[in-house]
């Protein structure tokens, strides 16, 4: 007899929650049809150019029939916000091991996590032409216009937080808003990556990551410049 109260087990059984925690197959299969299709999405705007992607382009990208891409998105519109989000949460799983092997050090965690929001190598080159080529929909829709927004919210979050904790570790010396310093930053790192992704033969990657740290450094009180990113194994200039 179970010592617990549960059903004594043959061996084979399972408790029920358990198997109706589980997805079944044909759930499974659906969210990697759908993780295809955003990928595929994401893929074709950055080749292509938005003005050019067609709804079957994507669907041949991603190996799935029309009829199952316009199932899981019936409409361009829909499709678009959701590989905003698709690309925010791959990038967001980035910018947390960047976080964790940059430390417990505000200076060093704020540095590293402003460097992901450079187009400094291949894979977010590809990230920066994304947004670029999705932020006039954001201008013109205001679904889109929320999902943008939404995402640049949890950026300014991290930001202002790593701020915070600069602040009251003593790090940081400044009275400003930990929020306002955020936005500035994210403002600062979208003009200035601009202007690399566009190559801007005045401005390069090195002399971006040197403008941020010198004047982030300013706006939070560090004694000097932000110190060197910590860049992810295999990244480049890591």
């Amino acid at each position: 007899m179970a010592a617990d109260g549960s059903r004594a087990s043959t061996g084979t059984s399972r408790p029920a929650t358990a198997d109706a925690a589980r997805p079944s197959q044909r759930e499974q299969a659906a969210a990697e049809a759908r993780t295809r299709i955003l990928a595929a999405a994401a893929d074709c705007i950055v080749r292509d150019g938005l003005a050019q992607v067609r709804m079957a382009s994507i669907a041949r990208t991603a190996g799935v029939s029309a009829g199952l891409l316009h199932y899981h998105f019936d409409t361009k519109e829909l499709l678009f916000g959701e590989v905003l989000r698709y690309s925010h949460e791959v990038s967001a799983e980035l910018n947390q091991r960047a976080l964790s092997e940059a430390g417990d050090g505000p200076a060093e965690r704020l540095s590293s996590f402003l460097d992901r929001c450079l187009p400094s190598d291949e894979q977010r080159a590809d990230e920066w032409l994304l947004w670029q080529e999705l932020a006039l929909l954001c201008i013109r829709d205001p679904h889109l216009a929320k999902v943008g927004a939404d995402l640049y919210e949890d950026l300014y979050a991290t930001l202002a937080d790593i701020v915070g904790d600069g602040v009251a570790s003593g790090v940081f010396d400044t009275a400003l808003d930990p929020r306002w310093i955020a936005e500035a930053a994210v403002a600062l790192t979208d003009g200035l990556g601009g202007r690399v992704l566009a190559r801007d033969p005045n401005l390069g990657i090195a002399e971006a990551r040197n403008t941020i740290a010198t004047t982030i450094g300013i706006l939070v009180g560090h004694d000097g410049p932000l110190p060197a990113p910590v860049r992810l194994e295999g990244e480049a200039g890591a």
